[in-house]
């Protein structure tokens, strides 16, 4: 269909019949005529509009998802005040949603804590002594929700809709696609995130915060290198590599899988699907050979980043200032 013909159609589809008469239901005031059609359609079909709406400093982008985004979290926290002034039972869960809203507001007590909150995560963290307990560690940390050098999930089988089936991706970037790594022209992006790294390590309390961050990057580059481009990513069937659990352990020796699944309490599988077979086979063999001390701060430096939304104002805002501000 041409960009001439979905206009007419919508103009079309657009028209209702007021008191017997056909009108029009496009406001023309959202258009932005001094635009050609033919060349961008966008501008005149949005351009007035765009004017009347001017985007809000705080946002990047705002459309109808984020229209109901915050609708959302409006209604949500109107349901959590409510809860707050609810006379409880100790112990049920309505208490505790409502002591965990009101410790999330509490402000004053996230500022005074600083970074106490995760330090003996991230004590555990550089206490580990060898590649086995850091597979244990990255075990635990997948088990709460984290990702740290691959992800894991359970959903339906792509092949066989009626069984759940635990699969193994790709994962592990800070700033997420691989390009902003390994092209050349997001060299600025990736030094505004190095800068990231080094403030929120600094304000962990992390010896040599610089060190720390460069090693950090240094592995996250390693992993952009070798992970999957969002062309490839497309391709769904290469990315449906079923395995059992044995031959798992067999074909990526470099990464403990056997451990990890032990850790994580997951029993020997029949089937596992693992999308990026190529990006396996070159984390395990990295992580046979990576110097551990490195990969130690990449795992805090991931646990770090994660965890900046939830404690101190000064982590809030390293991270808004990268991801929100440089980033978006």
């Amino acid at each position: 269909m041409t960009i001439a013909a979905a206009a007419a159609m919508a103009a079309c589809s657009s028209n209702k019949i007021e008191d017997g008469a056909l009108t029009s239901g496009i406001n023309l005031n959202n258009l932005d005529t001094t635009y050609q059609a033919g060349i961008d359609f966008y501008m005149y079909a949005t351009g007035g509009w765009q004017k009347a709406n001017p985007l809000g400093p705080e946002y990047a982008r705002f459309g109808s998802f984020d229209m109901l985004r915050e609708a959302n979290v409006e209604r949500l926290n109107d349901l959590f005040k409510e809860m707050t002034t609810l006379k409880t039972e100790k112990g049920s869960v309505e208490q505790k949603i409502a002591d965990l809203y009101k410790m999330a507001l509490d402000s004053t007590r996230l500022n005074a804590e600083g970074a106490e909150p995760i330090k003996q995560y991230l004590d555990a963290i550089y206490a580990v002594s060898d590649k086995d307990g850091l597979v244990k560690l990255v075990a635990d940390l997948h088990n709460s929700g984290e990702s740290p050098f691959f992800g894991s999930y359970v959903e339906a089988d792509m092949m066989d809709s009626d069984s759940q089936i635990l699969y193994l991706g790709q994962s592990g970037l800070g700033i997420g696609n691989r390009d902003y790594y390994v092209d050349a022209q997001n060299a600025e992006l990736k030094a505004g995130y190095l800068k990231f790294l080094t403030k929120v390590f600094g304000l962990a309390g992390v010896a040599s915060p610089e060190t720390a961050a460069a090693n950090a990057l240094a592995v996250e580059d390693v992993i952009a290198l070798h992970s999957w481009s969002s062309v490839q990513e497309r391709d769904v069937e290469a990315q449906y590599n079923p395995m059992t659990t044995a031959e798992l352990v067999a074909k990526y020796p470099g990464f403990d899988f056997a451990t990890y699944f032990a850790q994580r309490g997951i029993p020997a599988q029949d089937k596992l699907i693992v999308a990026e077979l190529s990006y396996f086979e070159a984390f395990a063999k990295y992580f046979a050979t990576a110097d551990l001390a490195a990969l130690k701060d990449y795992v805090a430096g991931q646990f770090i980043a994660g965890a900046c939304g939830t404690i101190s104002d000064d982590f809030t805002e390293a991270s808004f200032d990268f991801f929100s501000r440089q980033m978006s």
